[in-house]
């Protein structure tokens, strides 16, 4: 991750404040993520830091003077209307910025302009998949896309907020703009926070998702989406310094998002999870009928790995402590699975399938779908059913009422009233989760590109559910891939993959059932004897991933609760100073 990090002091006496404390964020910063390239700005009333990391992993910067003007970015924004290079890069991309035409980027990023005249605009991606968060008090405006060095800014104590560990109980990532931290919100999608000299703030839209998701007649573009696509391929592979890694399995979305980043001539190391042995033989053969792009340049070379018990090497109390020093509690449980290291300024670049879900209806892709949702009030209300769960306490259920009726709201107010209100609740809330899990700041999804969110909403309800979408691009863009079969995993593979002793606990017995037996936050929130049920089927050859995802889930919760205590520890000491 490339910390960014800007605050505005509102007052004198905040001034006063505000170089001890930029001190102490730059401590933090690079007592989790070492030292890096660097840079810092005051003017005695706005402090920016950006520590420019991963200058093995990106060519460009992430930090742009000019002037008095300032540019500083968690990771670069990649252009989707054109190609860039290394060399040419914040030439076109800085009057991008200055325009707000934040569309034209691909949502893989946050970022601060300073202008000349001392006023500040923090900004989040287009569909919010760059971390932000930010902090507003009567002395202080601060953005970061680190929860924890924002604690300084508090007016007191951190506490977790328990409302929001509700929510995340039930859906495994933060929802609306909820931080595991009372009084530090997410800037949402499409949304600037502007700082103005004298301190005043304001909120705005710099993109209008209407234009990316409201009804309109026209039938999907898949050319166009190919094409857009393509450019965004070689702008990632241009503009890294390792060759991506490419992820290739057996079912559709990779596929799709293969056939394009290869036909478009980017290099690639293409990586394939062998764990199921089926989906490893079908990459192979996808991989055998590729002949390769008119591109000469183009280095290819696929590989095939195995992850074994062997290869997880660290505790569950180092993968914690890393895993909660980059993202103080927002991000997956699913992170503690192996190794969990922080990143180093050479992480390379890794392309996957994520972002297909919005091509075939995620929350209504069974028979009789169509029919049950006709007897609810509206669209959205039917995705409730998936963020129950037995396991969930009354708090954490009570934390999710009216929040569909507000996500449908949203919906609405950008053009979807209709079914697809609920491919609109996938892209501007799952979706995110999975820039979350991302180790490095490395993270880009490219199948969130403007092309191809236009064309997901622009297929008919039954185009999702027959998934029409990701076989039309693959016939496009890679005829000799569309005959080749399709894998997707059943239950009797998923316990074969348990019994490959994979699982966190069998990886750390001693930790995580230390956890459980001196609890600290989790029984708020999961029933205790539903908890045990689970602790007891482990135990047995009928364990599946859905056991190990709940007790996970309590390791992460109990994790929030000392994580906080620990950041109170800290600034205690600051303030002490």
């Amino acid at each position: 991750m490339n910390i960014n990090f800007v605050c505005a002091a509102r007052n004198s006496a905040a001034r006063e404040r505000l170089p001890h404390l930029f001190r102490a964020v730059v401590e933090d910063a690079r007592t989790v993520f070492g030292e890096a390239v660097d840079h810092q700005f005051s003017d005695g009333r706005v402090a920016l830091f950006n520590a420019d990391r991963m200058e093995g992993a990106w060519k460009p910067s992430t930090w742009h003077k000019d002037g008095s003007e300032i540019i500083a970015v968690s990771q670069p924004p990649i252009p989707v209307d054109h190609d860039t290079s290394a060399e040419t890069y914040w030439d076109e991309l800085a009057p991008m910025v200055r325009r707000g035409e934040m569309v034209r980027l691909l949502p893989n990023h946050f970022g601060v302009h300073r202008s000349s005249d001392g006023s500040v605009r923090v900004w989040a991606d287009t569909l919010g998949l760059g971390r932000c968060y930010y902090v507003i008090t009567d002395d202080f405006v601060a953005a970061s896309n680190h929860i924890g060095i924002l604690t300084h800014f508090l007016d007191g104590p951190a506490e977790v907020d328990r409302e929001a560990v509700g929510r995340y109980v039930l859906a495994g990532w933060f929802m609306l703009d909820d931080s595991p931290i009372r009084g530090i919100r997410r800037l949402r999608e499409s949304t600037c926070l502007d700082i103005g000299p004298s301190g005043d703030v304001s909120f705005r839209e710099h993109t209008d998702l209407t234009e990316l998701v409201g009804q309109r007649p026209d039938r999907p573009d898949y050319d166009g989406v190919i094409d857009q696509t393509r450019i965004i391929a070689r702008n990632l592979d241009a503009l890294s310094v390792k060759t991506p890694t490419l992820y290739l399995s057996g079912g559709r979305d990779s596929r799709m998002t293969s056939s394009i980043w290869l036909s478009g001539g980017s290099s690639a190391r293409v990586m394939t999870l062998g764990t199921l042995e089926a989906e490893a033989e079908i990459a192979q053969e996808l991989m055998a009928t590729f002949a390769g792009s008119e591109n000469s340049d183009q280095e290819i070379r696929h590989d095939v790995t195995i992850p074994t018990p062997g290869g997880i090497t660290m505790s569950l109390e180092e993968r914690f402590a890393n895993a909660f020093a980059m993202w103080d509690g927002d991000a997956a449980p699913t992170n503690i699975k192996s190794n969990t290291r922080i990143p180093g300024r050479s992480a390379a670049l890794s392309i996957g399938g994520v972002g297909g879900e919005i091509m075939h209806g995620y929350y209504y892709h069974r028979p009789g779908d169509y029919e049950r949702l006709a007897k609810l009030p509206h669209p959205v209300a039917y995705a409730s059913r998936a963020f129950r769960g037995k396991l969930a306490t009354e708090t954490s259920h009570g934390a999710l009422e009216g929040v569909f009726d507000q996500y449908y709201e949203r919906a609405k107010a950008h053009g979807r009233p209709d079914i697809a209100s609920l491919d609109y609740l996938y892209l501007t809330e799952k979706f995110r989760r999975w820039g979350n899990q991302a180790l490095g700041s490395m993270a880009a999804i490219m199948l969130s590109g403007p092309a191809y969110v236009r064309a997901c909403f622009d297929l008919e309800p039954d185009d999702k559910v027959n998934k029409v979408f990701p076989d039309e691009i693959v016939r496009r863009a890679m005829p000799q891939w569309s005959d080749i079969r399709y894998y997707k995993a059943e239950v009797a593979d998923s316990k074969r993959s348990v019994k490959r002793k994979l699982a966190t606990y069998d990886t750390d017995p001693e930790y995580f059932h230390e956890v459980f037996r001196s609890p600290r936050l989790w029984p708020e929130f999961l029933k205790q004897d539903q908890i045990e049920e689970f602790l007891a089927i482990i135990e047995t050859d009928e364990a599946l991933p859905v056991h190990e995802s709940w007790l996970n889930r309590a390791l992460w919760i109990d994790r929030i609760d000392s994580h906080v205590d620990d950041l109170n520890r800290r600034a205690q000491e600051v303030r002490a100073r």
